[in-house]
């Protein structure tokens, strides 16, 4: 029986969802960028996708498929918050600052556990410079949309 998908694929997605996460991290305590509510959120979806990918590399059969197609969810909704972070961007009167999703983000149990990883205190609206031309949302958009596309089609091969 062959696996659906490769333990070495499935790691190297993990891998690459949580080496996202600590890119942010990087920007947010070395180059001072503060992160904003959408920002968390969209942190929040790397890491479960990541540890979805990560128990599809370690069990076989329908828990891997399972961990694929919960990838895939994670992925896909963060890809719709980082869209909406896009929007928020290239809409000035569009906010996402202090308002209720703040306090909500902020007031979820990893928050208080891991607060300089899940604690937003930045403005959501706030022009970084971009990296490589596009701003870091864009990027996250890009990274989620493609992990989700990647880990439908991992899902639906056949063994």
């Amino acid at each position: 029986m062959t696996p659906i998908a490769s333990t070495r694929t499935c790691f190297m997605l993990s891998y690459l969802c949580f080496g996202l996460v600590a890119f942010a991290m990087w920007l947010q305590h070395v180059e001072r960028l503060a992160p904003c509510p959408l920002c968390i959120l969209q942190r929040y979806a790397f890491v479960g996708a990541g540890l979805f990918f990560l128990l599809s590399g370690l069990f076989g059969g329908a828990l891997a498929r399972s961990g694929l197609w919960l990838s895939a969810l994670m992925s896909a909704l963060g890809a719709a918050v980082a869209a909406r972070h896009v929007y928020v961007l290239y809409n000035p009167s569009v906010s996402c600052g202090l308002d209720p999703v703040e306090d909500f983000v902020n007031s979820l149990p990893p928050a208080q556990w891991l607060p300089q990883l899940f604690f937003a205190d930045g403005a959501c609206g706030a022009k970084l410079p971009p990296i490589l031309g596009l701003d870091i949302p864009e990027w996250s958009l890009l990274w989620l949309a493609l992990l989700a596309l990647v880990a439908v089609l991992l899902s639906l091969r056949r063994r």
